[in-house]
């Protein structure tokens, strides 16, 4: 068995003299963020002088001795901090890495962050998340008893712990601790599937009856979340009823995360339960949903994000670990125009709109997705054309193109 790093999340029940107390640390994280970060931008716009975590982290010690508030506050959550905006700044000069410039941290953003390493937390208790136990953080009144809906018991004991309040006013503790996987062994199947995403369809199998719907729930929430918006737009900037306003309208967006992370988990645990071995293409989802001109575009990046394709991947590639299966990353190339029984490509090129792949070499007609499903099959790759299965059900297609009746069975869900 092998040991891998991972995230267990709980929700917090917080009253109102444990908020103040985290808010207290949370507004000390983020005074540390944002000096720190603008003395990297100074230093690299006027000297051409990059700021080092050494530099950043003497800088914090001058800055607890000028001011006390700030000394109050434990310094864990502050060394995190420059911890953390230093990997940022790496993740931003990384030219494979997609991230952006760090950002300067607002109040009136709603989301707020601390991180307690060893030193500054503790599971008061049984250490492994049981019902009686308490979670123990530092703060500037001290240790601060917690309660912890546990949810699940802790697999290892935790090296640290993320407190955050999301936007909808919500605390959360993010343990990182150490998985022994597979955690759940499933039973080997001893079958193989390529999997192609879509929007019409989630993701379409090889086999019709594993294909999996998308349920679109941004798309179910429209009409709420603009409710929220138009409420919030008629209140006052800067007023209570504003801040109120927009907390109620992070709750609407957060309801739609929750469904969406927990259709993927759920999705993914069945495709494993069914499948020893999963293709799915090597997709690079923030480029395809960039902005473009005109509302077509706008709408298929609203369908895109609705769809998760990338956090679906991330849950399935998850699943699969802790289920002792295999994904596969595949190119994603030509999927789509190639034919999953001879190899040939299609000619002319098939368009999104066309939803029928008709292969004019061996007369292959079959769903669009389903062929691309075919073609990622990690077991298909480098075997002879044609697999060692029917690739489907042949049609002749005439040289003139015309479209042949495609017989039922054939077409993707």
């Amino acid at each position: 068995m092998a040991s891998h790093e991972a995230r267990y999340r709980y929700r917090l029940r917080v009253n109102p003299a444990e908020a103040e107390a985290l808010k207290g640390v949370f507004d000390s994280c983020r005074f540390v963020w944002n000096q720190a970060l603008g003395r990297w931008n100074d230093l690299w716009r006027y000297e051409g002088v990059s700021l080092r975590l050494a530099s950043a982290d003497k800088e914090l010690t001058d800055w607890r001795s000028r001011f006390e508030w700030l000394a109050a506050q434990p310094s864990v959550p502050e060394q995190q901090v420059l911890r953390d905006l230093f990997a940022s700044v790496s993740a931003f000069f990384d030219k494979s890495n997609p991230a952006g410039r760090p950002n300067f941290k607002k109040r009136q953003s709603g989301y707020a962050t601390a991180r307690w390493t060893k030193n500054g937390f503790k599971v008061e208790g049984t250490g492994l998340g049981l019902a009686s136990d308490r979670l123990e953080v530092a703060t500037a009144e001290g240790r601060l008893p917690l309660r912890v809906v546990w949810s699940r018991p802790l697999p290892s004991t935790p090296t640290s712990v993320t407190i955050y309040r999301d936007r909808g006013g919500r605390y959360w503790a993010s343990f990182v601790v150490r998985v022994e996987v597979p955690l759940a062994p499933v039973a080997a199947t001893g079958r193989a599937t390529g999997l192609d995403v879509g929007l019409s369809t989630f993701a379409t199998t090889e086999d019709p009856a594993h294909d999996i719907e998308n349920p679109r729930f941004a798309r179910r929430a429209a009409r709420a979340l603009a409710r929220s918006q138009r409420n919030t737009a008629r209140k006052q900037r800067g007023s209570k009823n504003r801040a109120r306003a927009k907390t109620r309208q992070a709750r609407v967006a957060a309801t739609v995360a929750n469904q969406r992370a927990d259709f993927h988990h759920k999705t993914a645990r069945r495709l494993v339960a069914d499948y020893d071995r999963i293709g799915v293409e090597d997709l690079r989802v923030k480029n395809m949903s960039k902005k473009g001109k005109g509302r077509h575009k706008s709408g298929l990046n609203r369908s895109i994000a609705d769809a998760g394709w990338g956090q679906s991947r991330r849950t399935l590639e998850w699943q699969a670990t802790k289920a002792g299966k295999d994904v596969v990353a595949l190119p994603a190339r030509n999927t789509t125009q190639k034919c999953s029984s001879c190899g040939a490509k299609a000619k002319p090129r098939i368009e999104l709109s066309d939803r029928v792949f008709r292969c004019r070499e061996c007369g292959l007609v079959l769903g669009r997705d389903r062929n691309a499903a075919r073609n990622l099959n990690p077991d298909r790759i480098g075997t002879p054309a044609g697999g060692s299965e029917p690739a489907g059900v042949a049609v002749p297609v005439g040289d003139d193109g015309s479209k042949p009746k495609v017989p039922a069975g054939t077409l993707a869900a």
